[in-house]
């Protein structure tokens, strides 16, 4: 991942490994696996704080890949033990637990 400073060369972590400057905002997109038509908003502060934040979309996807695969391992290992306590429990009523009010004391 990236820094949300990582235009800043005195941060010296992002430096062109070919030019001498920072690498720029686009750069930074790419190396965080963003597609080129990717846009961001706002002034270019608060771009790179949103590259610097965001979870690259590649590494997000290969994520969630995993997740869903052990999913689906777990509904299959679950259908062959024992049956699924969510229907029983959607059948139930839902009861509403209406809050308590306090009234200030009077001195």
């Amino acid at each position: 991942t990236i820094r949300t400073e990582f235009y800043k060369p005195e941060k010296g972590r992002y430096l062109h490994p070919v030019e001498h400057r920072p690498i720029t905002h686009w750069e930074a997109l790419r190396l965080q696996s963003f597609p080129d038509t990717f846009r961001f908003t706002g002034t270019k502060v608060r771009i790179a704080v949103q590259i610097g934040n965001a979870v690259p979309p590649l590494l997000a996807h290969a994520v969630a890949k995993v997740v869903a695969a052990g999913l689906r391992r777990a509904r299959g290992s679950r259908a062959k033990q024992a049956p699924s306590i969510l229907p029983a429990m959607a059948a139930r009523k839902s009861t509403t637990v209406k809050p308590k009010t306090h009234r200030a004391k009077r001195s």
